[in-house]
């Protein structure tokens, strides 16, 4: 199994480090009490060890200075790790975390020095879920409790340890706790109603869904500036033939309890741990002196707003102003519709109306799979779309289109028509006059102001 390859190498990790070996032991003594956070059960964790990371000093400043402890180059020559390659050739070094909040506690490093962020990387978070199925791997976003921002990571721990992931598991049926907001394909997307603001749990049956409904989640939600993501905290696991995931929406790294000098100050930097409901307090005087509604202050403050998790609900769920737009015409119309994966299909002018699979129509109408909100998936393909009309580099193109596919007769030859949400037309258009690197946050602004523009005619 995985995991037992997992626990062998953290075992041999452990007896050639002493520094591990020792923040390992330590970990089986650290204190634990329950507290309630919001409806959840949560974990206060009293572990000096931690102090490292809760008191990191996390500015571009301070973190030019110091050397990268993810680097190869400047780890410890103690450190051991096993290779795992994600997608597209990606690299990343699996190692023991020196200094623990779980048993087994992991850190993935991507091989080369490389910002954290999870854009492209999400894919590589859910192979390691699946392969390692035994273990739940986390990612802090780089403002939300990742004390290396400059080098990307995961990390991992055993299934189960962390609250807020269990009772996901229990609720996965109870339409009061998790609220059903939208699909993509086989990836469904909950809110859940307790804890914090701005908590989501998605479920798929394949990673390919998976990815897409996450990266609409992030499309839909806020970039502050200065940011290259939303500010965030995820979670992954596989459970019962299915990725899961949580994604949790941050304001803030550190609540002003941090900054403090008065009675109210918490040595806290919130990270997944936790947010995942295991509350890491380095120092004892704030572990005696926590109650629920000290941590329930934290807690809101690092969080998004009731406001802000209404306004990404909004985003996910509203249905666009419809638009038909007409894409080419022509005696003969080859097509695919994606959601059946039969291929390509002709629809053929004849005696003034349309012939398809053998019998004659005055329409066709192909309806889209996918809801019209901001950011819909392809549903279609037309052949022969000629682009550029009059121009020098005009040509015909294979293009894949969102919204339904209508196909009506027009004198003398058929016309495809795509019926498609304002903003998705818009974003299409947009996007195809823009840099490949330009993030899609940057994309919505533009869309908003023609859409303001738009509807306001």
């Amino acid at each position: 199994m995985k995991q037992d390859q997992i626990h062998k190498f953290v075992g041999d990790q452990l007896s050639r480090w002493n520094l591990a070996c020792d923040n390992f032991r330590a970990l089986k003594n650290v204190r634990v009490r329950e507290v309630d956070a919001g409806g959840l059960t949560v974990k206060l964790q009293f572990n000096p060890a931690r102090m490292i990371s809760s008191a990191a000093k996390l500015s571009k400043e301070d973190i030019a200075k110091r050397r990268c402890f993810l680097c190869r180059e400047n780890r410890p020559p103690e450190q051991i790790m096993i290779k795992f390659e994600g997608r597209k050739g990606k690299k990343y070094h699996i190692l023991v975390n020196p200094y623990p909040i779980f048993p087994d506690h992991l850190v993935i490093a991507k091989s080369k020095h490389t910002d954290q962020s999870i854009w492209h990387r999400y894919i590589d978070m859910l192979d390691l879920s699946k392969k390692y199925s035994g273990y739940t791997f986390f990612y802090n976003g780089p403002k939300c409790g990742a004390s290396a921002p400059d080098h990307h990571h995961f990390q991992g721990a055993p299934k189960g340890l962390m609250p807020l992931e269990n009772d996901m598991n229990a609720s996965v049926d109870n339409s009061e706790i998790l609220e059903y907001i939208t699909s993509v394909q086989d990836a469904s997307l909950y809110h859940y109603k307790k804890f914090t603001s701005g908590v989501f749990f998605l479920r798929a049956e394949t990673s390919k869904s998976a990815a897409k409904l996450f990266y609409r989640l992030l499309d839909c939600a806020d970039i502050l500036e200065g940011d290259i993501e939303p500010r965030i905290n995820l979670f992954s696991w596989w459970q019962d033939g299915e990725y899961r995931s949580i994604v949790v929406f941050r304001r803030s790294h550190r609540s002003h309890h941090y900054f403090s000098e008065g009675p109210d100050h918490l040595t806290m930097s919130p990270g997944c741990a936790d947010m995942g409901g295991v509350f890491i307090v380095p120092v004892e005087a704030e572990y005696e002196k926590m109650t629920p509604e000290l941590l329930g202050e934290m807690i809101a403050e690092v969080s998004i707003t009731k406001e802000e998790e209404a306004r990404l609900n909004h985003r996910l769920t509203r249905v666009q102003p419809q638009l038909e737009v007409g894409i080419m015409s022509a005696k003969e119309i080859d097509f695919e519709i994606l959601s059946d994966g039969a291929g390509v299909r002709k629809a053929v002018l004849k005696e003034g109306k349309i012939e398809y699979d053998g019998a004659l129509y005055d329409e066709l109408y192909f309806e889209s799979q996918t809801l019209s909100s901001m950011f819909a998936e392809p549903s279609f393909v037309l052949h022969g779309v000629t682009i550029g009309v009059n121009f020098h580099w005009e040509r015909k193109e294979t293009q894949k289109f969102a919204g339904a596919l209508k196909i009506i007769v027009d004198k003398d030859k058929l016309v495809a028509v795509n019926i498609v949400g304002v903003e998705d037309y818009l974003l299409s258009v947009i996007s195809s006059e823009m840099s490949a690197t330009v993030m899609p946050a940057a994309i919505r602004v533009a869309i908003s102001s023609l859409v303001s523009c738009s509807l306001n005619l």
